[in-house]
């Protein structure tokens, strides 16, 4: 797919994938040749680790479970200010410093795990409907 050329501006960059990369499986010839069956797989188990990063509940375990790593942890323990650091005023103004720092990585690790998420979907979207491409085409 060529995109139209822009007389004041540079060419997009050109997407070059490693030899390695996941799925991959050589050149059909129009392009590389992507296996689904790997891809899906890869995508199901990032699907399942964001799970744990939202503070999905292992089985056997409480609903309630938090857990390393996920937002709800980052949220509370990373959530230090100068109630937590002291009176004085080099300890308040570091208190201040942490719940800036706080604010702004809490929101942004929330926002990451989000936009994982939607890749995923928009992953998961794009082989479905390239695949029933396949089958209506040669039906």
């Amino acid at each position: 797919m060529s995109r139209p050329s822009d007389p004041g501006g540079s060419p997009p960059p050109e997407l070059h994938l490693p030899s390695d990369f996941p799925g991959l499986t050589g050149d059909d010839g129009g392009g590389p040749y992507i296996e689904h069956s790997r891809v899906k797989s890869i995508v199901s188990s990032l699907r399942e680790n964001l799970g744990s990063l939202r503070g999905a509940a292992p089985s056997g375990m409480s609903a309630t479970w938090s857990g390393a790593g996920t937002v709800n942890e980052v949220s509370y323990r990373g959530n230090v200010g100068p109630a937590e650091t002291g009176k004085w005023e080099a300890a308040t103004a570091f208190g201040d410093n942490l719940t800036q720092a706080h604010t702004v990585f809490n929101d942004s690790y929330g926002v990451l795990v989000d936009n994982v998420e939607k890749w995923v979907d928009a992953v998961e979207k794009a082989i479905v409907n390239y695949e029933k491409f396949q089958r209506d085409s040669s039906a």
